[in-house]
């Protein structure tokens, strides 16, 4: 079974940077698995990695589609199958580094998302009460749908209520090693509160409202989904200054999110205090 490295963690603990300092030690590429950093218009407010942060480490499904264009769970699963083909086709590795939890999970568990069974009873709800449902279930996911798009709905929710379901009944795909950077609490919080402000620094206002002038209807892309964006707008509309302290509170309810996610269903994960140990484990994974 081919070897994969999987890097999970909440928003601000360096997963990316963790990512790229394992590539440049283990002919190592990364593919990204968060669902926004995917798109090309949107950049500062998603912490996407730039170029000279990846420092020559090659990166797939980043900056890659633009915020028009189709992406949801199946596509990410299937485009990033074939790109760890194609990488150890290459005889490197790939590390998967993941901001989207679900994402993560439906690659390395190899879920079956072609064929999904009818459930009536999701079909009887309101577009409102399906988003409802899946915010109830998983806040994370109902970040990336929009409420107009009931089939992507009901899609996540067929996959949130029914995850056994949809694992093949095969082994998964890869060998996994999940990895995941240490953090302290109290410091992530303060990590995220100066990310926020530095953001606003780096012109993610400008950013923001640059794309709302250019097409108003902007804002119901699913691009839009992610944390910031929208209230940006809101106070721009409203002639209010952006209201930092929102978007910091938010983030930090998804840091919370993830950080519940990953305790419970990524729970087996290793983490990652000294980095040179790090490296050692996953040598040992890599040659076993």
């Amino acid at each position: 079974m081919e070897k994969i490295i999987v890097i999970v963690g909440p928003t601000g603990s360096g997963k990316t940077k963790l990512g790229i300092n394992i590539a440049k030690n283990i002919n190592g590429v990364l593919i990204n698995a968060d669902a926004f950093q995917v798109y090309k218009e949107i950049t500062i407010g998603t912490a996407k990695a730039l170029k000279e942060e990846l420092d020559n480490v090659q990166i797939y499904n980043n900056d890659c589609i633009s915020i028009y264009d189709e992406w949801d769970i199946k596509i990410f699963q299937e485009k990033a199958n074939e790109i760890i083909k194609e990488v150890i086709k290459q005889k490197k590795v790939p590390i998967i580094v993941g901001g989207s939890n679900l994402y993560v999970e439906a690659l390395i568990y190899n879920y079956d998302l072609s064929a999904q069974p009818r459930d009536d009873r999701f079909e009887k709800l309101s577009n409102e009460e399906l988003y409802q449902k899946i915010s109830d279930i998983d806040k994370e996911t109902a970040k990336t749908l929009q409420i107009q798009n009931r089939r992507r709905m009901i899609r996540a929710l067929q996959i949130l209520e029914n995850n056994e379901a949809f694992r093949k009944k095969n082994e998964p795909l890869y060998d996994f090693l999940l990895i995941k950077p240490y953090y302290e609490k109290e410091i992530l919080i303060e990590k995220i509160k100066k990310n926020v402000i530095k953001m606003i620094g780096n012109g993610w206002e400008e950013e923001v409202i640059s794309l709302y002038k250019k097409d108003p209807s902007v804002i119901n892309t699913n691009a839009f989904k992610a944390i910031g964006y929208l209230t940006i707008i809101n106070n721009y509309l409203n002639n209010e200054k952006t209201d930092i302290a929102l978007i910091t509170k938010k983030t930090c309810q998804y840091a919370k999110r993830q950080i519940t996610w990953i305790k419970n269903r990524f729970c087996n994960a290793y983490v990652s205090i000294d980095f040179e140990q790090t490296l050692e484990k996953i040598k040992t994974f890599l040659s076993n």
